[in-house]
């Protein structure tokens, strides 16, 4: 399920993360982790309008709160982008 959006979609269809000493990461095996999908992460994060400024400001609170902290993920998820791809 996605953080964001909560919608229930095949494992194929989401980006799988965690939070390793107030950092960002890919799941790598061990402890919690959360899913986001990539319709958030197209809509909200890389195709940047005012419309999809609501859905970015959704996806940091919803890092935040998986993350239990107020850092800044957006930007930390956007260069973990740009690697997978």
């Amino acid at each position: 399920m996605c953080i964001s959006c909560r919608t229930r979609l095949g494992k194929s269809k989401l980006l799988r993360l965690q939070c390793q000493d107030k950092k960002l990461v890919l799941f790598n095996g061990d402890g919690r982790s959360f899913y986001i999908c990539h319709e958030c992460i197209k809509f909200g994060i890389i195709d940047q309008n005012k419309q999809t400024k609501r859905l970015e400001k959704k996806i940091k609170n919803s890092l935040n709160r998986e993350c239990k902290s107020s850092e800044d993920y957006i930007f930390q998820l956007k260069e973990i982008l740009t690697n997978v791809r």
